[in-house]
């Protein structure tokens, strides 16, 4: 027997499946519990970042990079040729 129809008829079974009713199955003071505090999004968040400040930022950060890079790819070639 091929394993897709297996599996099909076991999720099939699976989902004809009883599940036993929740309802008085907590603790009573789950009952009894306050709600969290609700806090708005932003409070969490904090500022908004600057989109144009952060894009310079991380150009400055790439630039950076790729000059190490090839003065690096510079010296190795350096090296060989020597």
């Amino acid at each position: 027997m091929k394993p897709l129809p297996l599996l099909v008829l076991l999720l099939t079974c699976a989902a004809c499946t009883d599940f036993p009713e929740l309802e008085g199955r907590e603790q009573p003071n789950v009952r009894s519990a306050a709600y969290p505090k609700l806090v708005p999004l932003q409070d969490i968040l904090g500022p908004p970042i600057d989109p144009v400040n952060e894009a310079a930022e991380v150009e400055e950060d790439l630039t950076a990079r790729r000059e190490a890079l090839a003065k690096r790819a510079e010296a190795l070639q350096n090296a060989q040729t020597n």
